[in-house]
């Protein structure tokens, strides 16, 4: 008997007789039957945070799915058609990562709200509202609205309240918007080894245009290598990004620090990961960091770092660089981590990732009675 199988685009015959058994056969075509996910947002740029979200999305969705990375096709409206195919071979669109939602800014990159998108089925994912400003564009609001609301938007979820409470007061989206810990709490973490006996105090900036702000980061950094400790200033960004953060650490001037750059992603996990005290400016190595036990003082006091700190109960470790309460806040010493606190973030941005997996996994297995009978109902991870 010959059995006829239709994987993508291609269809293959089998002969029962001659071929695999049935039951082979199906488990074959388990293993081939994967949804195809398309991933977007402020990814491939060269921020290590926004990249981070490809390692957690490569890690719990790669598990099940076909994952393709959808930024960076804005091609010219005459190719339109090579455009629109590349979408509308996908099963689902996940838009997610950082910031991308900035109510004072009227041009929002198309990688954020491409309409091309919304020929399949999206879910808005962890997203944050960026709001240290109070001031609004209404055409911004319009531009997020129409997006938003549209019809093929499935799921909306944000990483802290403040954002989701933004999005629910000027967008009024059809659906619950969910909030859930920062996806990069769900990043699987590479195993790392600390010298007890040279501790190292890391520090990782941002571009910054006035060297002064780092002047009492450079005496805090004399005084910690006086004590004896290692200084690990690390750059938090890769290629075209991390090149610019280099270029500018070379104003915080500490004698005998170490420099650490690398173009992989892993490597300054593992960098952070080695601290014993991290000072950063940057939100995604503080939750690296804090995953890892590090003890951190976020030195950039903007409002999703804020939010983040709060949610691990250490708001007071949350200073400007040039303020002497910084000095006090480490000659007082830095508590540990609250590790439970942690691992409940832990859990929940895996819970969201677990549950967002299987409400791709069922739409794709219930277009098709085929894929019913052959494709089990509930997911399995490796964690």
């Amino acid at each position: 008997m010959i059995f006829r199988r239709s994987v993508g685009s291609d269809i293959i015959d089998h002969d029962t007789e001659s071929g695999p058994s049935k039951h082979n056969l199906e488990t074959e075509l388990r293993g081939l039957l994967k949804p195809r996910v398309g991933i977007t947002g402020s990814l491939a740029r060269g921020n290590y945070g926004d990249e981070l979200f490809v390692r957690v999305y490569e890690h719990w969705l790669g598990q099940w799915a076909d994952l393709t990375l959808l930024t960076g096709i804005h091609r010219p409206w005459y190719f339109r058609e090579i455009r629109t195919t590349q979408v509308d071979i996908l099963d689902a669109v996940i838009l997610g990562g950082g910031d991308l939602l900035c109510p004072y800014r009227a041009q929002i990159d198309p990688d954020f709200i491409n309409p091309m998108y919304l020929r399949r089925p999206v879910h808005v994912v962890g997203i944050g509202v960026e709001n240290d400003r109070p001031d609004i564009d209404s055409s911004a609001v319009e531009q997020w609205n129409d997006f938003l609301t549209d019809p093929n938007v499935r799921s909306i979820s944000t990483r802290d309240p403040s954002s989701a409470q933004w999005i629910t007061e000027h967008i009024n989206p059809q659906g619950n918007v969910a909030t859930h810990a920062d996806l990069v709490c769900a990043l699987p973490l590479l195993p790392v080894e600390r010298d007890e006996g040279k501790p190292i105090l890391g520090i990782v900036t941002r571009y910054i245009r006035d060297p002064k702000d780092y002047r009492q980061l450079e005496e805090i950094a004399a005084a910690y290598i006086a004590k004896g400790w290692r200084v690990r200033h690390i750059i938090g960004g890769v290629e075209d990004h991390g090149r610019r953060d280099l270029e500018n650490s070379e104003h915080l001037r500490v004698e005998g620090k170490e420099v650490f750059h690398s173009n992989h992603l892993d490597d300054i996990t593992r960098a952070l990961g080695e601290c014993s005290l991290l000072l950063s400016m940057k939100l995604h190595t503080t939750i690296v960091a804090t995953m890892y036990g590090v003890p951190t003082v976020c030195v950039h006091p903007v409002a999703k770092i804020r939010a983040f700190m709060a949610s691990i109960g250490r708001e007071e470790l949350v200073v400007e660089p040039t303020d002497p309460q910084l000095l006090k806040v480490l000659e007082d010493g830095v508590p540990d981590v609250p590790m439970e606190k942690v691992n409940q973030l832990r859990d929940q941005a895996v819970a969201y990732l677990k549950d967002l997996s299987q409400r791709i996994w069922d739409d794709y297995r219930n277009t098709s009675s085929v894929r019913q009978h052959i494709l089990p109902e509930t997911m399995t991870w490796a964690d």
